[in-house]
This record gives C-alpha cells, structure tokens and sequence, in this order.
C-alpha cells in the first residue's frame, strides 16, 4: 500500500503544480487581453481572483496532499493530517459528480478517492495488501 500511496502522491503534486501554473498563466492572459484601462483592469481584478480562488486553491490542496501521503507512506500511522486533507481532496469531485454524472466527473475521483483509501489504510498502520 506504500507503492500505491507514493504513486498517487506524486500524481497529486503533479497535478497541483501544473494546476498552480496554469491559474499563474490565466492572470497573466486576463490582465494581457483586459489590461490598460480603468475598465478592464477592474474586470481583470475581477476575474483573477475568481481563478484565483477556483483553479489554484484547488491546485494548492493538490500540492499539500501529495506532500501528505509521500510524508504518509514514509509514517505508517501518523497520517491524520494526509486522511483530514484526502477527504477536503474528494469533496469537490464528490460534488461534481452528483451535480454531472458522467465519465469525465468519475475520472476525476478516481485519484483523490485512491488517496484517502490509501490514507485510511495507512493511517490503520499499513497492514493491507503489501
């Protein structure tokens, strides 16, 4: 259960820097495309920190969890934090899926839902299925 923790572990850090530089790149073109005057810098401001609060918290929590479980598997046992983090993880995919039920939203489970079972275990002192 180590492996696996370890292998979604570096996929969710993966997945949080990319997500951090893409909310960073969409600040970038927002200011660039509405930039210049006092309009468009104010609608600019405005949607920067849409970005900033939808896609790059997301990518944070991506970034801290996998932080979590690499930290995790190295510490069977001592993982609260990494469980506490894999359920705040889940819970906008969760949501997404009961509001869109489709491929795509179960897709998007699939990795913070492996994460927490692979806390949970881990956290229960890494007994199942070496």
């Amino acid at each position: 259960m180590k492996t696996v923790l370890r292998i979604v572990s570096v996929l969710m850090l993966i997945t949080g820097i990319v997500s951090l530089a893409v909310g960073g790149m969409n600040i970038g073109v927002i200011y660039a495309a509405l930039g210049g005057t006092e309009v468009g810098d104010a609608v600019a401001a405005a949607l920067s920190g849409v970005v900033v609060v939808l896609l790059m918290a997301g990518g944070l929590m991506d970034l801290v969890c996998g932080l979590l479980g690499l930290r995790a598997a190295k510490r069977p046992g001592g993982s609260t934090a990494a469980v506490v983090f894999g359920v705040l993880a889940a819970i906008p995919g969760a949501a997404a899926l009961a509001l869109d039920f489709s491929t795509q939203r179960i897709l998007g489970l699939v990795v913070p839902a492996l994460y927490l079972v692979c806390c949970i275990v881990m956290k229960s002192g890494g007994k199942a299925a070496e």
